[in-house]
């Protein structure tokens, strides 16, 4: 695993624990112009999406679930394109999340995922050993 890997779950495990310090001070280490940015975040965010939606979903599931996201967020979230959320989702649920569905500007894409992926964990109730395995999860695929 490598250290932008590895730290990108230290991102995304400071968001699920809600140590927005942590996550300030984690998100600071990250590095858009590194070849691997972004792709933890977007293996654990098609892991969850998958495991919310085991059977796919339709474009119209997708569109329905993207718009309940998009009202429950507070202000800032409206700054994300329905559709562009959409892509994200879709292109997890095809298996694609690491590499489809992005954004041309790559941290745009990490933060829709974040977002995504803390919604779809308190979606699916999942407790924090449930998230620490979703993690190890993520590590472990990223290394096969």
């Amino acid at each position: 695993m490598t250290s932008a890997t590895s730290t990108e779950l230290d991102v995304l495990g400071a968001l699920l624990a809600f140590d927005f310090i942590g996550f300030a001070q984690k998100s600071a280490a990250l590095d858009p112009t590194d070849p691997q940015y972004g792709q933890a975040v977007g293996a654990a965010f098609g892991i969850a999406a998958r495991r919310r939606f085991p059977q796919g979903a339709t474009p119209q599931e997708i569109s329905g679930y993207v718009a309940g996201v998009l009202g429950s967020l507070d202000a800032g979230g409206e700054d994300f394109d329905p559709a562009f959320l959409e892509g994200l989702v879709a292109a997890a649920l095809d298996g694609g999340a690491a590499t489809g569905g992005g954004h041309p500007d790559p941290e745009t894409t990490i933060q829709a995922r974040l977002v995504l992926t803390l919604r779809l964990v308190r979606e699916l109730g999942l407790d924090t050993d449930q998230q620490r395995e979703l993690l190890t999860e993520t590590a472990h695929r990223l290394a096969s």
